[in-house]
């Protein structure tokens, strides 16, 4: 009870000391000037309390110059600031290039805004902003725009036009993006002039969307030539990004025909064993002339199918155990294997051993490609000729160059230096090729490799330079087009490796082989006299099958004899290679084949990869008809918000 007086008095404290004042829109007018050709002149006149805590040098207005037209395209619409003043005198501004629009940032950064009310006067035009329809014309208008991080106390919105003519329809919508409730009303009406006025107060993300409707010959309609400047405004850069890529395929697509077609049509001899002894892995590796998940695998399988490791599926998990002895393996897998066990005698298929793993893998490949690849059993020099890949580079040039045109932020003089500097880059890259080809001391030819790399990184960062200002530019949409054509490229990128005499030569025998493995109808190759089927013949190309992609095939044409074999208690053939709650390959062929092919190759490769470690502005979208109530507020045109600096 003591304390008790003390609290009565700290409370009564409180309650004396004035309340920070809230800051605020007191007033904001939105007039709007229907002129005869269409453009609007717009006059925002904003009345601010500030108190130093949001709006400390002045306030931002963002505006959308970008919407959402029929058929969901983006639909650039015309805007520039005319002028801008506070308190009856002009005051700086500047421009900032936004996702959808842009920003007028009001002040100067070393100019703290006194405290107190301040009336800002913001003078812009813009374009396209009128619907036309067929039997009246149309302004749908966000008056004060759902961004504003504040709220306002009255919001008002005028519209006049050319000529002193009888409104039609018209409506008004209040609240967040979406909201239909309608707390305002139509306070003025007179021939040619409406007013519009909240009957409430807004807040926060809270706008003022307006609509009215009038005969149509007071605006002038676009004609034939403005509609085909706005198409070619909305889908000129679509258009061309489009072409560029049909030319683009159309260009990869007779480069792949000239590459692959000297290989002719080449007979296909069953072969009941691997070409040249070729282990799994290096099979596969000839066949997709490259290195995947798979290859690994089936380098693992193959180790162990030649007990020299033993795969434990068990409650524990899954893992591979070191095993002494065994037959020899191929210097690549040799490799693989002595990475994988090194000081260690088993390896836990999980993420936490993916550098082990990582590092067992990459050995394997860079055995591979030293016996098997550039140069040996395949060719990239087609595709290092191809010229398409200028053609790329110009289809993102022209694709970056049509997204950036119509945006006000992006200085020409900007766009002309990345392309110009691309240009160079490519051309200097070309001599500098051309000059490696003749005989060049050595100081000279390492002096021509440094500036051939920073000539190649200086031209890439340019052209992600173009491309990330389009996307910022605000209609990103055609630097999305190319990503069509990726599928194609990569596949054809692929293709264009093409096998070398001695590749030909093995590749027709991994064919060959590759059929023996699959064939289902195998009285086709009694003629031949293919091996005895027996477990042992099974484990042995085990492998190789899934290195193919048959290991299914394979693993049914052996169901009756692993059978048969378990039923007689036969050992396995090849030795305690496997041990696992999977079925063993005597009891389900099938099963077993599945779970050594692709189970354990996604098993291997997730544990051989290392574990990984709002917008201030809103958008508008358009509305074919506000005013005839199907609107809502933050539709139409205008909109965007604001906030303090």
């Amino acid at each position: 009870m003591r304390t008790l007086p003390t609290l009565i008095a700290a409370l009564a404290l409180l309650v004396a000391m004035p309340a920070r004042a809230e800051e605020r829109i007191t007033d904001f007018l939105s007039d709007v000037t229907v002129r005869a050709d269409g453009a609007l002149d717009v006059v925002e006149t904003i009345h601010i309390v500030s108190e130093g805590d949001e709006i400390k040098r002045g306030i931002q207005r963002d505006f959308p110059t970008r919407y959402r037209g029929p058929g969901g395209r983006l639909v650039a619409v015309g805007f520039r600031v005319v002028d801008v003043a506070r308190d009856g005198r002009p005051e700086p501004y500047t421009l900032l290039g936004m996702d959808n629009g842009e920003r007028v940032r009001i002040g100067h950064a070393d100019t703290l805004l006194t405290p107190g009310q301040h009336v800002y006067r913001i003078h812009y035009r813009t374009t396209r902003q009128l619907s036309f329809y067929s039997d009246v014309d149309e302004l749908y208008w966000n008056a004060t725009g759902n961004g504003w991080t504040f709220p306002i106390e009255r919001a008002e919105a005028r519209i006049t036009l050319p000529k002193p003519v009888t409104f039609g329809k018209r409506a008004l919508y209040t609240g967040k993006q979406g909201s239909t409730a309608t707390d305002a009303q139509v306070v003025e009406e007179r021939p040619g002039r409406i007013v519009f006025r909240t009957t409430r107060r807004l807040e926060a993300m809270e706008g003022f969307t307006v609509a009215a409707a009038w005969p149509k010959g007071v605006v002038a309609a676009p004609d034939a030539l403005d509609k085909l400047g706005w198409w070619l405004s909305d889908w000129g850069a679509m258009l061309l990004a489009t072409i560029g890529v049909i030319a683009m395929l159309a260009y990869w697509a007779h480069a792949l025909w000239r590459a692959r077609r000297r290989s002719g049509s080449r007979p296909l001899v069953p072969l009941f064993s691997p070409p040249d002894g070729l282990s799994a892995a290096a099979v596969r590796y000839v066949w997709r002339k490259d290195f995947d998940d798979r290859t690994f695998s089936a380098a693992v399988v193959d180790t162990a199918v030649r007990v020299r490791l033993r795969i434990v599926d068990d409650d524990a998990g899954q893992r591979l155990e070191q095993v002494d002895g065994g037959a020899d393996l191929p210097p690549a897998e040799e490799k693989m294997a002595r990475r994988l066990f090194k000081s260690r005698k088993s390896v836990v298929l999980t993420q936490a051993n993916h550098a082990v793993l990582t590092a067992a893998r990459r050995s394997l490949a860079e055995e591979l490609e030293a016996q098997y690849g550039e140069g040996h059993t395949f060719t990239e020099e087609p595709r290092k000729r191809l010229l398409g890949r200028i053609l790329i580079v110009g289809l993102m040039l022209a694709v970056a160059v049509t997204a950036l045109l119509d945006s006000p932020r992006i200085s020409p003089w900007t766009l002309a230096g990345l392309v110009g500097g691309m240009v160079i880059g490519r051309v200097l890259l070309m001599l500098l090729a051309r000059q490696r080809r003749r005989r060049l001391r050595k100081g000279v030819k390492t002096l021509n490799w440094i500036v051939t790399g920073v000539i190649s990184l200086a031209t890439v960062l340019l052209g992600c330079t173009l491309i990330f200002l389009g996307f910022v530019s605000g209609n990103p949409l055609p630097l999305l087009v190319p990503l069509l054509a990726i599928p194609f490229l990569l596949v054809t990128r692929a293709l264009l490796v093409v096998p070398t005499p001695a590749g030909w030569v093995l590749r027709d025998g991994i064919r060959g082989f590759r059929h023996y493995l699959a064939v289902a109808e195998e009285d086709r190759l009694d003629t031949l006299n293919p091996p005895e089927k027996t477990a042992a013949l099974f484990e042995r190309y085990l492998p190789y099958a899934m290195a193919l992609e048959v290991e299914n095939r394979w693993a049914k044409r052996f169901a009756d004899i692993m059978a048969t074999a378990g039923m007689d208690g036969q050992p396995n053939a090849t030795g305690d290679w496997y041990v696992g709650n999977n079925p063993r390959p005597w009891s389900d062929s099938s099963a077993f084949a599945v779970a050594t092919g692709s189970a354990l190759t996604s098993t291997i490769a997730s544990a051989a990869t290392s574990p990984s470690t709002s917008s201030s502005s809103s958008s508008s979208s358009s509305s074919s008809s506000g005013s005839s109530g199907d609107g809502s507020s933050g539709g139409g045109g205008g909109g965007g918000g604001g906030s303090g600096w």
